[in-house]
């Protein structure tokens, strides 16, 4: 894999066995499947400057992403098959709160952080995505062209193995959304989405009630959203030469 990455003069990219193994495990050690994963990684970067170009911890939106919002986060402990829990509030976002690209970059930094994990590397990630409060005026933001963009980035070009997505507390209008994404999924994250409603029970049979916040029926206390911002915070020099690397123009 390096061998490859060398013979791309243009190319910029971290050689060390970590950042190049996250890419081998997640195309099962094809060296030519992680290569071309690595090649859309960073064509995707250089492709968003409006997401991407400056994406480090001292440069994202934590206190309205986190603060009284928790938009996003990262539960502390794993599922039962080791995988990474996170929470997602695609129905609490509004554009009074922040820039939608603001929510858009603090998950990928999150994404990035969860992925440093040699565990989560193999065994993925499982999101619960509470769209409560998802109205009309949502639509306007997440049109066909954002929603086909991201699903590019997440699905594609990032070594992410996206094991589950629970949608819990989904209104009507979110078919609507559903619909316009679901022509950019593979079929085997379409057969891992699964839509609980506001019916718990049917969250805990995929993610035990001791393992949740107690607002979807577990035990814990809201989202240690400080302690995950610290943890960024103290991996700025990662995305910093993350954010040195890519494609370079002539």
């Amino acid at each position: 894999l390096r061998q490859l990455i060398n013979e791309e003069p243009l190319l910029h990219c971290p050689t060390d066995r970590d950042f190049l193994v996250k890419f081998l495990r997640c195309r099962k050690y094809s060296v030519e499947a992680a290569m071309e994963t690595i090649r859309m990684y960073f064509r995707m970067r250089h492709d968003n400057p409006d997401i991407f170009e400056g994406l480090v911890p001292g440069r994202v939106n934590f206190e309205a992403v986190f603060g009284d919002n928790h938009l996003i986060t990262v539960l502390g402990d794993k599922d039962p098959l080791g995988r990474c829990i996170s929470m997602v509030k695609l129905g609490a976002w509004n554009s009074n709160i922040c820039p939608l690209n603001d929510f858009v970059r603090a998950a990928l930094l999150i994404g990035e952080h969860v992925l440093r994990d040699p565990q989560i590397q193999v065994t993925g990630v499982v999101a619960v995505v509470d769209t409560k409060g998802l109205y009309l005026h949502h639509v306007r933001h997440y049109t066909p062209l954002f929603i086909k963009r991201l699903i590019h980035i997440v699905q594609e070009c990032y070594p992410l193995r996206v094991k589950g997505v629970y949608i819990v507390n989904n209104p009507p209008i979110f078919e609507l959304l559903y619909a316009v994404a679901r022509p950019f999924l593979k079929t085997k994250i379409v057969e891992r989405i699964h839509f609980i409603g506001d019916d718990y029970d049917k969250l805990h049979a995929f993610i035990p009630p001791e393992l949740l916040p107690r607002e979807y029926g577990g035990i814990h206390e809201p989202y240690d959203c400080d302690g995950l911002e610290k943890e960024l915070r103290r991996s700025s020099r990662y995305f910093e030469e993350i954010n040195q690397s890519g494609y370079q123009t002539k």
